[in-house]
């Protein structure tokens, strides 16, 4: 998806925003507060607040998928391009740690069609990316195949999620990206032949 650079800084502010009193506050009353510009000029760019918050969804996810693109083409084995998706996963999350307040924010969605719709596209294709990764890994025999490779995706997002909330609810006071280096070793020891 191709944002202008206005709509990038209306994405930006929105982030900070959500980042500072959580995704309730973000209205485009603050929002124009916030940027110093009239309602108005924010509709002109977006037509509510549910098109931002998908498009803060949908310009993240961008930016993950091309760094895990990159990862994925690599000559390196399955493990390894596991091991590589989560550091940057985790460290593009540590850096924006806004994002986190909108992952967590699911349920708020659950009534609107349109951001949960976005919400489980995201879930869906993530689910299959790690499956295909671990079917890759079987088929290379450096991944264990005697566990359902979707059975390993589930048990990897699980451990992803739960790494990231205790982040969150510790006030973001650890470094995610050493949680998520003891986490891989977990993972390593579980998926590894």
């Amino acid at each position: 998806m191709n944002f202008t650079s206005r709509q990038i800084e209306i994405l930006d502010a929105s982030k900070s925003l959500i980042g500072e009193k959580g995704i309730q506050t973000l209205t485009i009353k603050n929002l124009a507060k916030k940027m110093l510009f009239s309602e108005p000029a924010l509709y002109r760019h977006f037509k509510d607040k549910t098109e931002i918050i998908k498009a803060l969804l949908l310009y993240h996810r961008e930016i993950v998928e091309l760094g895990v693109k990159k990862i994925i083409e690599s000559n390196n084995n399955a493990v390894c391009k596991f091991q590589e998706i989560l550091k940057f996963k985790f460290k593009h999350i540590e850096n924006n740690p806004e994002l986190v307040m909108i992952i967590f924010s699911e349920t708020s969605f659950q009534y609107d069609s349109v951001l949960s719709a976005c919400v489980s596209s995201a879930l869906e294709e993530r689910i299959e990316k790690i499956n295909s990764l671990i079917k890759s890994g079987q088929h290379e025999g450096c991944i264990r195949n005697d566990i359902d490779s979707k059975q390993i995706a589930t048990i990897i997002l699980g451990g992803i999620r739960t790494t990231i909330l205790s982040w969150k609810l510790s006030n973001f006071k650890s470094s995610l990206q050493m949680d998520g280096e003891k986490l891989w070793l977990t993972f390593e020891t579980l998926i590894k032949k």
